[in-house]
């Protein structure tokens, strides 16, 4: 894959208006002078690994700050407050960076109701959001207010494991948060983020643009059956494929589903819930019945 320069002043990192037009309109999304943002004193977190610190701008300096941090206005004028992001914060001005991209909460006030939570779901709404941008967003709507991915999912209309694999996207490791910055497709990346081994992610990634989703999923498989003795999966029939997705659709979660290849008519089932409410869905679901 092509590495890009990144340029965060004449290729912002979210879609949209530009960045001067961010500022005169209501889009909280900014660039930053680190200058200007300081840590928040009632932050109990004081202490940071010094080697992570490092790793950290490292990254940055290979790959810039991917996610952006999220900041509210100071009591002295033009000055900021982090409320999230301290660690990026210290690890870019290592980097040596004069900015830094941030989302600005231009409301004091701790309201789930605040003009930022309106912003962001505005933002995430957008039809021409990428899958980073959409993640970024979702992030910072959940670390402002505290929200749960049932919460989330309820404001914006949409289901809990879009949401889910949108937080998952900001776990992902940098190269592969940067791959997908630069247009890989989010399926392929979500699949890499299989592999612990980041030179073995370097030479799929090399060839994302070529590989196609199965091709990624074989290898996968393959090495995985390679290192492990267990019997392989049949393939799922159309009839199971359908059962699933109500399943999906019905608990709002991610469901997997695999039958043994020594005898087809044995499976396992896997439901992955985000919060202790999920939890309780899937309890009540079940239990109905008896």
């Amino acid at each position: 894959m092509t590495k890009k320069k990144l340029t965060f002043a004449h290729n912002p990192l979210f879609g949209g208006p530009a960045l001067a037009d961010r500022e005169r309109g209501v889009s909280p999304y900014r660039e930053v002078s680190l200058e200007l943002v300081d840590r928040d004193p009632n932050q109990p977190r004081v202490n940071f690994d010094e080697d992570k610190l490092n790793e950290l701008a490292d990254s940055i300096r290979r790959y810039g700050v991917i996610q952006p941090i999220l900041i509210r206005p100071s009591k002295t004028a033009g000055r900021y407050t982090v409320i999230s992001g301290e660690r990026r914060l210290r690890a870019s001005k290592l980097a040596g960076l004069e900015v830094i991209p941030a989302i600005v909460d231009t409301e004091l006030a701790e309201s789930s109701d605040s003009k930022l939570s309106v912003q962001l779901v505005e933002n995430i709404q957008r039809s021409d959001l990428t899958p980073l941008e959409r993640a970024h967003a979702i992030g910072a709507l959940k670390e402002a207010h505290s929200l749960s991915v049932r919460d989330i999912a309820e404001r914006l209309g949409v289901s809990k494991s879009m949401v889910q694999r949108s937080l998952d996207i900001l776990e992902l490791p940098d190269d592969l948060l940067n791959a997908l910055r630069e247009g890989a497709s989010e399926s392929k990346i979500l699949l890499l983020a299989k592999i612990e081994d980041p030179e073995v992610r370097a030479g799929y990634l090399s060839d994302i643009d070529t590989l196609t989703r199965k091709d990624i999923e074989k290898n996968i498989e393959e090495a995985a059956n390679s290192d492990s003795p267990a019997a392989e999966e049949v393939e799922l029939s159309p009839e199971d494929l359908r059962l699933i997705e109500e399943m999906r659709r019905g608990l709002g979660m991610k469901v997997k589903l695999s039958r043994s290849s020594a005898n087809p008519e044995r499976g396992r089932i896997s439901i992955d819930f985000y919060s202790n409410e999920d939890f309780q869905v899937v309890f009540r679901r079940l239990v109905a019945e008896v």
